[in-house]
């Protein structure tokens, strides 16, 4: 409760200190700013948006008057260009219709500047002879009534359009698919297939030839191409440059369909398409002979309005919100339309045969938002510039003696420092105000001193208490029904080393691990052993460092009868009890020259020699090499073999050092303090929250090793079931008692001391006063009446599924109560009944 008190009675003072201080910062000025500014800002924001929306409208309509220009300026080139198709139709139906004075007419036509035409035929009512004449590639190629047959359509279907013409009257007509035969020197069944619009007109006859329709064809392309050129910078309108917003023009018949959008007028030869203009509309797709002409269908009201304007010869303009597509800036485009007029009858008024309709995106109105937003943000931030430098320069005056306690207040850098002030400025408000802080001063001196005191109480209390752990334990449960139990850990780090463990696991070749001291590379050669196809075979661990050169070849290669003096009988070294499984060299680094020599021999051929014997052996075995130095830099100073370092360097794997996975460090903690509460003879050991912090926060330059040595030190001398901060006595504590001086550690899982050979039944250890755990009292009885057990024999006991690590430590405990003593070593290991006799 006093706690509480005084906490809120302090959080109550610094909040009148800060209330207190931002009150006297600003002071008559700041009131003044705060009561002018306002007003001033609103009513330039008030004017500004005012004036924004008049010129918005305004531009909004200067744009629309420009897109109907556009619109109706290409309506009216279409205009021209169909009406030019008809008078030169009706010109070329004064003449004789003689293949070869149309022929030389036409080519006259083109060849003077005039349209490109495409087709020019005759087909006779009754007698006469009909003929085609087609522009291809320059050239003008004339199709006898002979080969009408290969034309399709047919020519001779047009005949049924003689009843709905009369003399001097033309029709034009919709989109046509045509294929004309034009052989060429080079390919004699050449077919050109293409779309046009035919005009047509009634020839009434003459001396030499029978009365018959004449037709004019252009390429629906050169009609496609009047409006891309509209809306490209060759355009006659073309005044400016535009952004480079989505824009397009397209062409629809009297029915609603569209037939063509424009295209990029350098690409006059595309083909006819409409997938611009179709975009958002939903109807049928292509119809007889012209796939890509596409209708909409009823339900889009302003689409077949503007059709029902341009059949009522109306032009109409209409802007329609979009949402931002991609990188577009536009929120709306204008839906501009027009008809399209053709006078089929120079005695009648023209009709509409179709609509051009202009879709545009403009960036105007929102640029201009912009600049109008620039002056605005302008112009407000001058007046209050303007209105500040008046307030300040007014109010300095006035509030010069506040200013100068709030700075000796601002110059105080901490409450342990604070002091009273005292200012050169006389008045009664400021004497008052003065004499009220240094009061506030004295208490919060006096309060921080009492806060501190009791906050490190507080931290200590809480330091001591037991630190949550009930995840981590969760975690090493689920650890052990994991693909690698041996490697405990979790986290990017230590997940990507299970990887690499699993990944060279599954490959026979040789394997490098390197890392620092106590980091558990031979946990993880293990690891690799347990997981290959080779796991049913022997594991053998050489350590290169703790042997001299003459032993370490001997251990290594083994020797013969005679080969020395004390070689009394044959010993098979390292790869030959390793044969089909893994020898792992710790410390490889540590190797002579000349045994370095004679493992990369080794390792090149995979036959060895023992020593004093003239015979080669071939072995099967796989290496795995570690070392806690760089050998890189080892080659640099000529101290290691480079040639023997990519032999052993296959695959690498790298062991982190504990400070690069401090996550792992309370997991841990909690494992190895399980191990030694069995070594110390003890139960329901815990670690406080201050003990927690400790280990975690410290560097561990012996990495995990350093950990176990630490924690069971800690297990062993704790006074309580809670471990304490001051009871974890790490290398750079300045005081350390004696008794915590001696390294007590326990073995771990798969690190096992052997018993020597020459002292099979050791004396048994005093018996551990804890009781056997469940898995060991179900396998006990079955352990005696074997009289031995293998690590293998002993999870076929008690569950097939039991990690191998969890094996191994109940074997370990066996042989820590005196139950069970160990022989042999690597995969020969096994575990004898120890009896009295």
């Amino acid at each position: 409760m006093t706690k509480t008190h005084t906490t809120d009675h302090s959080t109550q003072s610094d909040r009148t200190g800060i209330t207190s201080s931002i009150a006297h910062r600003l002071g008559l000025r700041g009131k003044l700013l705060l009561a002018l500014l306002p007003p001033i800002v609103a009513i330039l924001l008030v004017t500004g948006y005012a004036s924004y929306t008049v010129s918005e409208d305004f531009i909004d309509i200067a744009v629309e008057r420009s897109v109907k220009m556009h619109t109706l300026a290409m309506a009216h080139e279409m205009e021209q260009f169909f009406d030019q198709c008809r008078v030169d139709l009706l010109f070329f139906a004064q003449g004789t219709m003689k293949p070869t004075e149309l022929r030389s007419t036409l080519e006259k036509h083109i060849h003077s500047g005039g349209t490109r035409y495409f087709e020019l035929s005759f087909i006779p009512a009754s007698g006469g002879q009909p003929f085609a004449l087609i522009q291809h590639d320059g050239e003008i190629h004339e199709v006898p009534a002979s080969e009408f047959g290969a034309i399709h359509p047919n020519p001779f279907e047009e005949l049924g359009k003689l009843g709905s013409l009369k003399i001097g009257q033309v029709l034009p007509s919709d989109i046509i698919e045509t294929t004309y035969p034009i052989p060429s020197d080079t390919a004699s069944n050449r077919h050109i297939k293409t779309r046009i619009l035919r005009f047509y007109t009634y020839f009434p006859g003459d001396e030499t030839s029978p009365p018959g329709i004449l037709f004019l064809s252009v390429k629906a392309k050169d009609v496609r191409n009047i409006l891309s050129w509209y809306n490209s910078e060759e355009s006659p309108l073309w005044a400016f440059p535009r952004s480079n917003e989505l824009r397009f023009s397209y062409f629809l018949n009297s029915e609603g369909w569209m037939l063509f959008q424009s295209e990029d007028f350098n690409e006059a030869d595309n083909k006819l398409t409409t997938y611009l203009a179709r975009e958002n509309f939903s109807g049928t797709l292509g119809k007889d002979g012209h796939a890509a002409a596409f209708r909409p269908n009823e339900n889009h009201v302003r689409y077949w309005a503007a059709v029902k304007d341009i059949n009522n010869g109306k032009s109409g303009l209409t802007q329609v919100a979009e949402e931002r597509i991609g990188e577009s800036a536009v929120n709306s485009f204008y839906f501009s339309y027009a008809p399209i007029r053709f006078l089929s009858d120079s005695t009648g008024r023209p009709t509409p045969f179709g609509g051009v309709i202009f879709v545009d995106r403009s960036q105007l109105p929102i640029i201009a938002g912009y600049k109008n937003l620039d002056v605005m943000l302008f112009v407000t931030a001058g007046a209050i510039a303007l209105i500040s430098c008046l307030v300040f320069w007014f109010g300095r005056i006035l509030t010069r003696p506040i200013h100068a306690l709030a700075t000796s207040l601002d110059s105080l850098n901490s409450l342990e420092e604070m002091e009273e002030i005292n200012l050169p400025y006389s008045g009664a408000d400021i004497t008052r105000l003065q004499t009220a802080i240094n009061v506030i001063i004295r208490k919060v001196k006096q309060q921080v001193v009492e806060i501190q005191a009791k906050d490190e109480t507080i931290l200590n209390v809480n330091n001591r208490e037991r630190a949550p752990l009930k995840r981590e334990r969760e975690t090493l449960a689920e650890a052990e029904l994991s693909r690698i139990p041996e490697i405990i850990g979790i986290g990017p780090i230590i997940s990507n080393m299970k990887v690499n463990i699993l990944k060279a696991a599954q490959v026979e070749v040789d394997v490098l691990i390197s890392g620092e001291t106590g980091t558990g590379k031979q946990l993880v050669a293990e690891a690799i052993h347990a997981h290959s196809n080779r796991s049913d075979n022997p594991f053998i661990s050489i350590n290169c460092g703790a042997l001299d050169e003459n032993l370490l070849l001997d251990a290594l290669f083994g020797h013969v009868k005679g080969a020395f003096s004390e070689a009394k009988e044959d010993r098979n070294g390292a790869f030959i009890e390793a044969d089909g499984g893994t020898l792992f060299l710790d410390e490889i680094q540590s190797a002579s020259p000349k045994v370095q020599q004679s493992l990369l021999r080794a390792i090149a051929s995979r036959k060895i020699k023992p020593l004093g014997s003239d015979k080669e052996l071939a072995v099967n075995v796989r290496i795995v090499a570690a070392t806690n130095v760089d050998i890189p830099d080892l080659i640099e100073r000529r101290e290691f073999r480079e040639d023997l370092y990519y032999r052993l360097k296959v695959v690498s794997i790298t062991t982190p050092a504990l400070r690069e996975h401090r996550e792992n460090i309370p997991m841990l903690a909690v494992y190895y303090l399980n191990q030694a509460e069995q070594l110390a003879g003890r139960e329901k050991l815990d670690l406080s929250k201050g003990a927690l912090a400790k280990l975690v926060n410290y560097q561990w330059p012996g990495n995990i090793r350093e950990l176990v040595n630490c924690i069971t030190r800690a297990a062993v001398m704790a006074e309580n079931d809670i471990i304490q901060a001051e009871e974890i006595r790490l290398e750079n504590d300045v005081y350390q008692p004696v008794a915590e001086r001696i390294e007590t550690r326990p073995a771990p899982p798969r690190e096992i001391v052997e018993t020597p050979l020459n002292n099979p039944k050791p004396t048994p250890p005093p018996a551990l006063t804890s009781p056997l755990n469940v898995r060991q009292k179900e396998a006990w009885p079955h352990i005696q009446k074997k009289k031995s057990v293998t690590r293998k024999e002993y999870q076929d006991l008690v569950s097939g599924s039991l990690p191998t690590r969890t094996a191994i430590y109940d074997l370990q405990d066996f042989v820590k109560r005196g139950l069970l003593v160990k022989q042999g070593k690597g995969p020969s290991t096994r575990y004898e009944v120890v009896t009295n006799s």
